[in-house]
């Protein structure tokens, strides 16, 4: 008798249990995503967060850089082109990353992190910041492309010794069906 009773108020509470876990799941459906949110000092270059509702597709672009090549057609072993300073190859590398975000249906407004790398001056041993910055505030942060991702830059040697800046890129966007 005593058995059959603990069961049977065993039976109550499991069944509070599934009760109470459905009401719970009720509560904790899905919302539809919300906006992405980047956070920092209004003056800052870059965010210093930036949050990704959950649901959000995650877009991982690999390093570009901004080196020129030989022109098509050119024997091989043809050196290629001077490819300039770091300034010049950031911007190229930034039209890069913008075709390739295009190409995805994404803009730089979808860039929540960015990774670049800069390759050491032979004379200081160090990347040129400035000129990454320069080529990088002409696209985040402006009239028509407000949007700051957060950013890492790192002096690296890189695998051509032609280029002095690759940058590696992480974009996002809403589900399909919650725009």
């Amino acid at each position: 008798m005593k058995i059959d009773a603990k069961i049977s108020k065993l039976g109550r509470h499991i069944a509070g249990l599934v009760v109470t876990a459905g009401s719970l799941a009720a509560c904790t459906a899905a919302a539809p995503p919300g906006p992405v949110v980047r956070s920092g000092a209004e003056s800052a270059a870059i965010s210093s967060t930036v949050t990704e509702p959950a649901g959000y597709e995650t877009i991982y672009l690999s390093g570009m850089t901004g080196t020129l090549r030989a022109p098509d057609g050119s024997p091989p072993g043809t050196p290629a082109p001077d490819s300039g300073d770091t300034e010049a190859q950031a911007t190229r590398a930034l039209g890069n990353i913008k075709n390739a975000l295009a190409s995805k249906g994404l803009g730089f407004g979808d860039i929540v992190m960015m990774h670049a790398y800069l390759a050491p001056d032979p004379k200081t041993g160090r990347g040129d910041s400035a000129g990454w910055s320069r080529a990088y505030s002409k696209f985040f942060g402006v009239a028509d492309q407000p949007n700051k991702p957060s950013r890492t830059s790192i002096t690296v040697v890189l695998g051509s010794p032609a280029a002095k800046i690759e940058i590696e890129t992480i974009a996002v966007r809403k589900p399909a069906g919650k725009m």
